[in-house]
């Protein structure tokens, strides 16, 4: 199947992934992101009069909206807003859409605020508190109501892709991983020594981007929501020497330490290696964001969703995390990004 597609946020590592997808399978795909580059649609989704007067004359075609968008901070108003500024728009000039996907993630369950029920179920309650994820799915929830289009949901957690994204895990550790190596000291693990241990997943964007393109085709997924990992849950205690190996380096313990405050005065290390190795990068404050390496490896608590759900509808594919890493390494030194 193939349709006509407007991919929201299509500048950020999810909504790039789903352009390239839907691209190659014959999709005609309408990007959209704040500033018009990498060929998409310049457009202010905050603004509802720019949402109209831009995305009116463009959807009259559409057939699916995926929503990868996201304001900065996570502001439940501002999302909320967002996405209903879209609908506003394209809905009455789109009389075709058939579905509406947004990627939302595992922070509906609060992984973010602490210990949580574990492995995650697509219908396990909401967090105590306030969550954007929970305004947009009530949004579409309540829109399509007498409509003809139909919605999903993906729940991801911990982007990883080869794309240079800020928040790739597998970019943040091989980086971290070149300074130390410089340094001549092993890859310790910067977390704490309950997260070395505790239960963890990743999702590939690749793999996500596929999932999600094939919720928004397959009728039975219609006004669901699917738990979207890699479906290998893991203990860094297993996999960081995997990680050491396929770096080319030895694996160190446990060594508790904020990424954002360690890395912050070893931009003169990065240049070295740079200029020795004549990496495709820049500033070390442009490669990565070190706040985001903390999030991940300092929770003392187990994050693991549910995946079952998504296979017993159909969706049987699944990635090994540990091959993923190592292809991203690859991938990064083939591309001159780390040594």
């Amino acid at each position: 199947m193939s349709g006509t597609a407007i991919v929201a946020g299509a500048s950020g590592v999810v909504g790039r992934r789903l352009v390239e997808l839907l691209t190659g399978r014959g999709w005609r795909v309408i990007g959209l992101n704040r500033s018009g580059r990498d060929g998409a649609v310049a457009v202010d989704l905050e603004s509802a009069g720019d949402c109209h007067a831009t995305l009116t004359p463009v959807a009259a075609g559409v057939t699916h909206l995926f929503y990868a968008a996201q304001a900065p901070g996570g502001d439940v108003g501002r999302n909320a807003a967002m996405l209903r500024n879209l609908l506003d728009a394209v809905e009455p000039a789109a009389p075709g859409l058939a579905h509406v996907h947004l990627v939302h993630g595992t922070r509906y369950y609060g992984s973010h605020l602490g210990a949580f029920a574990t492995p995650a179920r697509e219908d396990d309650p909401r967090h105590p508190g306030t969550n954007f994820y929970f305004d947009q799915q009530d949004l579409v929830t309540a829109r399509r109501r007498g409509a003809a289009w139909s919605w999903s949901i993906s729940r991801p957690h911990t982007f990883c892709d080869v794309l240079p994204a800020l928040r790739s895990l597998p970019r943040l550790i091989a980086v971290y991983a070149a300074v130390l190596r410089e340094l001549d000291e092993p890859l310790f693990f910067p977390g704490s020594a309950v997260n070395f241990e505790a239960l963890y997943q990743c999702t590939d964007v690749s793999h996500l981007a596929r999932a999600i393109v094939w919720m928004a085709t397959e009728p039975s997924c219609a006004n669901q929501v699917f738990n979207v990992t890699n479906g290998d849950g893991f203990r860094w205690a297993v996999l960081w020497p995997r990680l050491a190996d396929a770096l080319g380096m030895a694996a160190g313990p446990v060594r508790t330490l904020r990424l954002a405050d360690f890395m912050a005065d070893k931009d003169p290390v990065w240049q070295r290696l740079l200029a020795r190795h004549d990496l495709a990068t820049g500033a070390l404050a442009d490669v990565a964001l070190w706040p985001y390496a903390d999030y991940v490896f300092m929770p003392g608590w187990d994050i693991l969703s549910d995946t079952t759900k998504i296979r017993r509808f159909g969706f049987a594919e699944t990635v090994d995390t540990a091959a993923m890493f190592a292809r991203c390494f690859e991938r990064f030194r083939a591309d001159r990004l780390i040594p």
